[in-house]
């Protein structure tokens, strides 16, 4: 790093005796009363907070430590990468050549603070599903320097960093800023000619807890974003105890579960498109948006904890006794439960089983398959006689896909598809590119697929009771599955069946779900 190697820094002391009587905790233990506030090279900056992509070792322990880096949406680094180049309104019109339009050009200033976290030595983060631990020669300090402060940056860092790739863990962590900070690696050479300085607020040990609440009432609080939006971008939001009280995760739920639904009922490649009633009509083959949007909140989104034994995939999770969230970003959310159900539309089409071949051949006697979709044909997935298709059978596939997704989060290596290609928002391309790339991670899609089999072909009867070619005996069975008792017998069959199964892993996890939600 060809800089100096102390920056000065101006302490500001922030502490009122009112907040004493605070009962800390360990997550929110009392923190520094004081941070600090610098000028720094941007591409110092970014040195310092620099996380160089690499391949992940696989991972078979279950982690202890909680923690994540928040999603990175590239395409707004190159946003700001352009503007800081060109200023507005060219930063806008990336259709027009500077050289073309001098007149356009204009100074891109970053006068707001950057918020960053001083990573202390021996303290370790979770890093696209691995722990990095900072070592004392890669570690930042602060120093009294008479009337200031300076931050001290070791001659041995960058030569330390290189040497140790598997534990390369960066010694400051963005709080606030991280897109403006990213922009860096846009530019390329351009900045490495010249100082572009940013304004920088350094606080000293903070807890991943208080840097999510600090991004909490700095960004959220006023309203300057959504609050939904606030959890992708921070994920140990979701399961933040003092948000309790308010209305943020029951709105992030809520939020996310409506959302889902309606990518599910809009995607081409979703098993579930045109068939989510979202204006309260009832129709055979669909599943009102209520019913989905029910479904998600007790399975994909929810919190794990005492009353929730098994979490939300997309809620927060059991890492070990600790509660921690995956960082997927919602297109990375919607695109897996795509998969889930494609899984299972797939597992049926292909099906040989005495239920399916039943409904089949009820189709094919009383239903013309002109003008409809491939997985309108398929009967035993989406007709009118088939659980799968009825809100009893659209909540159980939720809750077991989420079970034992949760519970093999660490075997199956959830933690560590990181996608840089989409963003926060989940629009059609976006889930197709995040659909792309779940698609080669084998793992993750073996364990769907086998679960997927083991649902449809291994001794599970999909027929709803009204299914003509069900004897009268089998009818009053299937009929158990109605009303509001049916969604728990349902779930329970499921995950017997699964118990059974062949492969170990999921037999474990079926077995290990049934404990849990026996004690809950």
């Amino acid at each position: 790093m060809s800089t100096s190697n102390k920056i000065p820094l101006l302490k500001v002391n922030q502490w009122l005796k009112s907040w004493e009587i605070s009962d800390w905790s360990d997550d929110l233990p009392e923190p520094p009363h004081e941070f600090y506030i610098a000028s720094v090279s941007l591409r110092v900056l970014r040195g310092l907070a620099g996380v160089s992509r690499r391949t992940i070792e696989n991972r078979k322990v279950v982690d202890k430590h909680a923690g994540y880096q928040r999603a990175h949406q590239l395409s707004r680094s190159k946003n700001i990468a352009r503007y800081i180049q060109f200023g507005y309104p060219l930063s806008n019109q990336k259709n027009l050549d500077p050289e073309e339009h001098k007149k356009l050009v204009h100074p891109g200033w970053l006068p707001t603070s950057i918020l960053v976290n001083i990573v202390q030595p021996g303290e370790t983060r979770r890093r696209a599903g691995k722990d990095s631990t900072l070592d004392d020669s890669q570690a930042v300090t602060i120093t009294n320097e008479g009337l200031f402060h300076a931050l001290n940056i070791p001659d041995t860092l960058e030569s330390s960093r290189k040497k140790n790739q598997n534990n390369n863990l960066e010694p400051i962590e963005i709080i606030d800023g991280q897109h403006r900070l990213f922009a860096v690696d846009e530019l390329g050479n351009d900045l490495y000619d010249e100082e572009y300085e940013v304004p920088v607020v350094f606080f000293n040990g903070l807890t991943e807890s208080w840097q999510a609440y600090l991004f909490w009432v700095i960004n959220v609080e006023p309203r300057k974003i959504n609050t939904s939006l606030a959890f992708d971008l921070y994920p140990e939001l979701r399961s933040q105890t003092w948000l309790e009280s308010g209305e943020g995760p029951k709105i992030y739920q809520e939020h996310r579960a409506q959302e889902l639904t309606e990518v599910l009922w809009r995607h081409d490649s979703s098993p579930w498109k045109d068939r989510i009633e979202l204006h309260g009509g009832r129709k055979e083959g669909h599943v009102s948006n209520a019913a989905f949007i029910r479904s998600l909140m007790v399975s994909f989104v929810r919190r794990w904890g005492k009353e929730n034994r098994v979490g939300g995939l997309f809620g927060s999770i059991d890492g070990n006794g600790v509660e921690k969230v995956l960082p997927w970003k919602r297109s990375q959310q919607a695109a897996f439960l795509i998969a889930c159900w494609t899984h299972i539309h797939i597992a049926v089409k292909k099906s040989d089983a005495q239920w399916v071949q039943a409904l089949r051949a009820e189709r094919l006697k009383n239903e013309s398959l002109l003008e409809q979709s491939e997985f309108e044909k398929n009967a035993a997935f989406s007709g009118a006689n088939t659980l799968l298709s009825t809100d009893q059978g659209c909540r159980v596939i939720f809750i077991v896909f989420n079970a034992m997704s949760q519970l093999a989060y660490a075997e199956l290596e959830l933690e560590e598809w990181e996608s840089e290609e989409v963003s926060d928002k989940p629009n059609d391309t976006d889930v197709s590119i995040a659909l792309s790339e779940f698609e080669q991670l084998s793992k993750p899609n073996q364990f769907l697929k086998t679960i997927s089999h083991t649902l449809v072909n291994c001794g599970m009867d999909w027929r709803t009771s009204g299914a003509k070619s069900l004897s009268a005996e089998q009818s009053q069975m299937q009929a158990a599955y109605r009303g509001s008792s049916g969604y728990s017998l349902l779930q329970r069959e499921c995950f017997k069946n699964l118990a059974l199964s062949d492969n170990k892993l999921i037999s474990d996890k079926a077995k290990q779900a049934i404990h849990l939600q026996g004690n809950a």
